[in-house]
């Protein structure tokens, strides 16, 4: 949603008066917002495309004896659900962000997109410190009781993303007279906000992401064959990402908390990239399904017997050898 500093945007003036002049920037913000738009049409369509078959695939493995899937699953459908928020934000970035679609949605859609935010970045936590339980050990990881464990997980970690997101949907309000934009009411309760979403976003998923993967990778590199080495990069790879696709946002957003203490030139610049740097984080949408899914073997090979099975028979030939046994395991780390 909009900052509370929304009224630094579009000031379509080329003078300044006074104490003004030391602040002006002259900033192209139309330019921008359809950078931002760009985006967005590209992490809503391939996002789209790239999550409807993650969570067709592992809806139809669900009965795999093992079940660290559905942490894959859960994430794909938060992702899913970050998306449908897209087309809303690609409007409001056309309008200038003026928000158009009245009070109930402005609190709606920002609470929508903050469930769906935590609880991709605490499914992502669950993965990785799932690998290494399931790495450390294999056999118990495959009994019912920890199968009964994760489903109870995924529950909690939906509960809690809810319960994290109220304050969005009770504070944020529309604010303006001519121009009306979507923002948590109050300096105080924004700071809050704010602050909660980078403690729980951020500060507090990074170190377990961070220490799971890293004892993870360790665990396996002992194994001195290609596929080991293969797994160890892949491992690395989840803390690289998930910095790159978050780091940006949270540190602007840890920035925007102590605005009082820059120069009003950067305080402007802040908020002219705030936006599109949000953007950016939608990134996610498109990296975790590849990352977590088409990168592995498993998934490809149950992708491609169930989209010849839904082909003609014509086109399939009698030879092809795609079909995979039921019990076949979807393994999300450790491939």
């Amino acid at each position: 949603m909009a900052t509370p500093n929304s009224s630094l945007r579009g000031n379509d003036s080329d003078d300044c008066y006074g104490v003004m002049c030391n602040c002006w920037l002259s900033l192209d913000y139309m330019a921008l917002d359809m950078a931002t738009f760009i985006f967005y049409i590209i992490f809503l369509v391939v996002g789209l495309i790239e999550n409807i078959i993650v969570i067709w695939i592992n809806w139809r493995m669900k009965e795999s004896k093992k079940e660290s899937n559905l942490y894959v699953f859960n994430m794909a459908v938060a992702d899913m659900g970050a998306l449908l928020f897209v087309p809303f934000r690609m409007i409001e970035a056309l309008y200038n962000y003026h928000w158009i679609w009245g009070n109930f949605m402005c609190k709606f859609l920002s609470f929508f997109y903050f469930v769906n935010l935590y609880s991709s970045i605490f499914f992502l936590a669950c993965l990785s410190v799932d690998g290494y339980v399931s790495l450390r050990y294999p056999f118990q990881a495959q009994g019912s009781r920890d199968r009964q464990i994760r489903r109870m997980v995924c529950v909690c970690v939906w509960a809690v993303a809810l319960l994290l997101s109220l304050p969005e949907f009770v504070y944020t309000e529309l604010h303006g007279s001519v121009y009306l934009y979507c923002y948590a009411d109050g300096m105080l309760t924004w700071y809050v906000i704010n602050t909660v979403t980078l403690v729980f976003g951020f500060i507090i998923p990074l170190p377990v992401i961070v220490v799971s993967n890293v004892f993870t990778a360790r665990a396996v590199k002992a194994s001195s064959n290609a596929e080991s080495r293969r797994t160890c990069k892949i491992t690395y790879a989840y803390i690289i990402v998930f910095l790159l696709c978050w780091s940006p946002f949270y540190t602007l957003l840890f920035l925007s908390l102590i605005d009082e203490l820059f120069h009003c030139v950067v305080i402007q610049l802040l908020y002219f990239f705030y936006d599109f740097v949000e953007c950016l984080t939608f990134s996610h949408c498109i990296i975790n399904p590849i990352l977590y899914n088409f990168m592995h073997k498993d998934f490809r090979c149950h992708l491609a017997a169930n989209v010849v099975k839904y082909m003609p028979k014509q086109y399939v030939k009698q030879d092809d050898d795609v079909s995979i046994s039921s019990d076949t395991k979807h393994i999300v780390v450790i491939t």
